[in-house]
This record gives structure tokens, sequence and C-alpha cells, in this order.
């Protein structure tokens, strides 16, 4: 029994564990073991203490802090607000993690002060979901789609892109790969423009903002976009002709299906920039544009299913 005892004595504790759910509060401590009961205070102080793939939740609204997302994660703040404040030559959150990864944000509350970056950037990543969340105030965009790998996801629903200086949401391909977005049900409004996709590798500084409507010059990638039952309104119309756009495609490579949005208060509803053979903008036949400088046509139609 006694040799029992100092075998049990001498197994050491398992240092650095990582729980599978985190908690964060605004009253937290990043020295804390984020459980429940001992939250942590910040999004970076809890992810080094979660495993890949698992989850964090906040307690209470606050300010967590902008993040660095390197592995699969949930961060769950969907019954309370789960604030990130930005300022600065920074991005609101940063998604750059293995090509296998899948990171999940929901509830959260983006604020760039007028002088931060992104709100979201997507450096690499399999798939990205952003549901019920605020994104606004940065000088770039809301969502910056850019995964270096081939084949990632986005999917954006039931949130609120506002009063960001370049797109609300812009997707761009890896050279010869491709990337697809969804974007449903959400509120796209007072951006340098809404959703601009592009089959060239965008510049990482370029806004968009003067631009939206350009053709860029670049690698072709395959961009692809779903946007289904969304307001797209109200982008800064004092750009001029070239900007300001509710929906924009650039490139044969790319392809933007619309339906059942309503594309409203931009200088351009609807823009198309060589789209060749296949690419372009595409419609169930059930938007409504109107309210535009000009409203513009899609490249071509789809029958309504």
């Amino acid at each position: 029994m006694l040799l029992a005892g100092l075998v049990a004595l001498a197994v050491p504790a398992v240092a650095n564990a990582q729980a599978s759910r985190t908690f964060v509060s605004g009253v937290g401590d990043d020295a804390n073991p984020c459980s429940r009961t001992a939250p942590c205070k910040t999004f970076p102080g809890a992810i080094s203490k979660t495993a890949t793939g698992g989850e964090i939740n906040c307690l209470d609204p606050a300010g967590y802090g902008t993040l660095v997302i390197p592995k699969s994660i949930t961060i769950k703040c969907r019954y309370t607000e789960g604030g990130i404040l930005a300022a600065g030559a920074v991005n609101g959150i940063t998604i750059n993690a293995a090509a296998t990864s899948t990171v999940v944000l929901e509830g959260l509350d983006i604020n760039g002060l007028g002088s931060a970056q992104d709100g979201i950037r997507i450096v690499q990543a399999k798939s990205v979901k952003v549901l019920d969340s605020e994104i606004y105030g940065f000088t770039r965009r809301g969502i910056d789609f850019e995964a270096a790998n081939n084949g990632a996801k986005l999917l954006v629903a039931d949130s609120h892109i506002f009063d960001n200086a370049g797109p609300g949401i812009l997707v761009a391909p890896p050279s010869g790969g491709n990337s697809t977005a969804t974007v449903r049900n959400s509120l796209i409004a007072g951006n340098g423009c809404g959703i601009a996709a592009t089959s060239h590798l965008a510049d990482p500084a370029f806004n968009f903002t003067a631009n939206c409507g350009t053709q860029l010059a670049g690698v072709g990638g395959v961009a692809k976009v779903n946007a289904f039952d969304n307001v797209i309104s109200d982008s800064d119309t004092t750009l001029g002709a070239t900007g300001s756009t509710g929906v924009f495609a650039n490139g044969p490579n790319t392809s933007v299906r619309i339906g059942n949005n309503v594309i409203t208060g931009n200088n351009n509803g609807i823009r198309a920039i060589d789209p060749g053979a296949f690419g372009g903008i595409f419609t169930f036949g059930d938007n409504y544009a109107a309210g535009n400088i000009t409203n513009g046509t899609p490249n071509g139609t789809i029958t309504k299913l």
C-alpha cells in the first residue's frame, strides 16, 4: 500500500492541458484555466487553453480583444455580446490556420473604430462560418476572404456588415485555385461597395474603395459567390462611377449568383467586368434592384427554381 501511494505521488500532473470548452468573461483573468467558474478575460487568453476543434463561450457582454486563429475553433457568443475593438494597423480577427481547419464565429460585435484594417481577414482555412455578427468601422474590408488554399469556403448568415471603407465582403481566390462564398439573410450597407468578387488575386492593401468596378490585373483563380435574401445598399456614392457597386464581379472565372436580394442606394447596383463566356452575375429573376444611379443588368439569367 505504501509503495502504491509513492508511485501515485510520483506521477506528474499534466501541464497546460487544453479543454474542449472554455469560457471568457469581462471580469475574468487570463491566468485562470478558462473554466465556467474561473473564466479567462480575452479570446487570446482562452484560445491557447482550448483544444483544436473546441469551443469558446462568452459569459457576459465585454470586449474580448483582437485575435489570430491558428486552428479549428468555434467562438460562440450567441446569447450575449462578444465584443472586439480593433484600432490602428491590426485586423479584428485574422484566420491563419491549416488548410483542413474549420472556424465558426457567432454572436460577435467587431468594431474597427474607423482606424483598423479588416474586420475578419481569412488567410487560410478549409471553412469559415460567420453567423449573427456585426462588423463595422474598418478602413479596408468587413470580411477579406483571400484564402491561400484551394477550395476554401465562407458562409455569412444573419449578419450586419456596415460602414467599412472597402467592400463589405471581398472574395478573391488563390492563383489557379477556387474559393466559394455564400451570403444569406444579411444586411450589407454603407460600405465602399457591397459584395465584390474577383478572379484576379488582389493586393492585400488594396481597398477597393474607388475601384469596386475597376478591372484588376493579376493571376486568375475561380471565385464563386451565392448571395440570397440580403439587403445590399447605400454604398459610398461619393466614390463616383467606378466605386459604390452593390454586387460586383470581375474576371472570366468569377460567377456570382443572386436571388431575392434588395440592391438599392448604390452608384451601380449590379456590375460585371470581363465576364468571359462563363463568368459574370446571374440572377434567379427575383431580385429587387432599384434606386441605384445605374441599376445594371446581370450577365446571364438562371431560371427560377
